[in-house]
């Protein structure tokens, strides 16, 4: 199958080392991070949630219909900032977080930009607005990790065929991994304590009441 594409003459195919890799064609389209029309039950929403509890002791803030790309939260102090210095309105909110019983808190493991379309993106011009300090999941697209690859119309189908974005994808992986070895590691000592269950209306409650903080594990990688 011929893969090749262009975007405004832009190919989608460059060489690297002798070998063909996937070339972004700024075209823009995964700065529209907000995905349309979810169709998402408030059973299937309710169901989730429990589900993401039950099995992984995750809370999630957001609803799924709102939420778009994850940014990590030293991405999200960073990014606030650029918009602050850009003079640039943007709202970046918490999206999943672990429940600590012990000393009701909820520690944020990540965050999610809250727009239909990245405030960065220059549409004029199709650039990203902080293309230097954009977070890792940018880095990586279309790949998601190393195996797995987004909607991207330009993007190649093996996950081999990418350069930097290859090597942005196994960091993703690495950081994710080390997410959830440091959150082990604190349940294992008892220094958090995820309670077996909780109600959607407890979650709720949770969610209003408990102290918020921050798992950073970005300037460990």
């Amino acid at each position: 199958m011929n893969e090749v594409k262009s975007f405004n003459n832009i190919p989608n195919i460059r060489i690297v080392n002798n070998k063909k890799v996937f070339n972004c064609t700024q075209c823009g389209e995964c700065c529209h991070i907000r995905e349309k029309d979810k169709n998402i039950s408030d059973k299937e929403e309710a169901d989730y949630r429990q589900y993401m509890f039950t099995n992984f002791g995750i809370i999630y803030l957001a609803k799924l219909s709102d939420i778009t790309i994850n940014v990590w939260p030293e991405e999200a102090e960073a990014l606030k900032k650029e918009a602050k210095d850009k003079k640039i309105n943007i709202k970046i909110l918490p999206k999943r977080a672990v429940y600590d019983s012990k000393n009701h808190e909820l520690t944020i493991l990540d965050y999610y930009i809250d727009h239909d379309v990245c405030p960065f993106f220059d549409a004029k011009n199709r650039l990203c607005g902080v293309y230097m300090h954009r977070p890792i999941i940018c880095r990586s697209y279309p790949l998601l990790t190393t195996k797995n690859l987004g909607k991207c119309e330009y993007k190649l189908s093996n996950p081999n065929d990418y350069a930097d974005e290859k090597f942005e994808a196994e960091k993703l992986e690495k950081m994710v991994n080390l997410q959830k070895s440091i959150l082990k590691d604190l349940v294992d000592k008892g220094e958090i304590v995820i309670p077996e269950s909780i109600s959607v209306d407890e979650m709720e409650n949770i969610i209003t009441t408990a102290k918020f903080k921050e798992l950073r594990i970005m300037d460990k990688i």
